[in-house]
């Protein structure tokens, strides 16, 4: 029997224990989702790694062009100054397909000549069995051909020139 005026002990700890528990999971969860964000806003973005790469590439691919020789329309005039990296393999001729498309020229095959690159990075032309073949240095080639720097070319009408 319970006296007025006297107080009454209760067992609040059974009740408190349970609390204190789940705010000390909520701590831990809170400290973990801060060390996180901590971590994922100290890596770059992949973003930033992407453009990266990429300006790695461009680099790269500067150093390779500084190697590459070109391709320089000489004649006819109006398509003269046009210049054509032979970087991989390059096709010319009247076809669309072509890298290099001669449309305007009759005397040029649909697929007239190749250009490409070997190995140990000399550039090479190469006749693809023309109507009126390739000439270097004023030469009708009838194998693959080294190109030289400052070496012509013609292929149907159009004249080009070698350069750096």
């Amino acid at each position: 029997m319970v006296h007025p005026g006297v107080l009454v002990a209760t067992n609040y700890q059974e009740f408190v224990r349970p609390i204190q528990v789940l705010v000390i999971a909520v701590i831990f969860v809170f400290f973990l989702r801060v060390i996180r964000a901590v971590l994922v806003e100290s890596r770059p973005p992949v973003r930033e790694k992407r453009q990266r790469a990429d300006r790695a590439a461009a680099k790269q691919q500067k150093r390779q062009a500084a190697k590459w020789l070109y391709l320089e329309i000489k004649s006819p005039e109006d398509a003269a100054g046009e210049r054509f990296p032979i970087a991989g393999e390059v096709t010319v001729g009247r076809s669309a397909t072509c890298d290099i498309n001669l449309g305007y020229d009759q005397y040029a095959s649909t697929k007239h000549a190749r250009f490409y690159r070997t190995e140990t990075d000399d550039s090479v032309v190469e006749d693809l069995g023309s109507t009126n073949g390739v000439w270097v240095e004023e030469k009708r080639i009838v194998a693959p051909t080294v190109l030289r720097r400052g070496d012509r070319v013609q292929i149907g009408e159009t004249q080009f020139v070698v350069t750096k």
